[in-house]
């Protein structure tokens, strides 16, 4: 675990991103999707697709 004093000189650097492809049966009615739906049910707030 880092000291404040250590925590202070560091700089953050972004080393890689995720990308995310979000797939359905084509039997499922969503077309459209907002990303922060999809956040949610990755984060587990949304379980029920009727909701959506």
């Amino acid at each position: 675990e880092l000291k404040d004093s250590e925590l202070a000189e560091l700089t953050p650097v972004v080393i890689a991103m995720d990308g995310i492809a979000v797939v359905v049966n084509n039997e499922n009615p969503v077309e459209n999707i907002a990303s922060d739906v999809v956040t949610s049910i990755f984060i587990g707030e949304t379980t029920i697709w009727d909701v959506l």
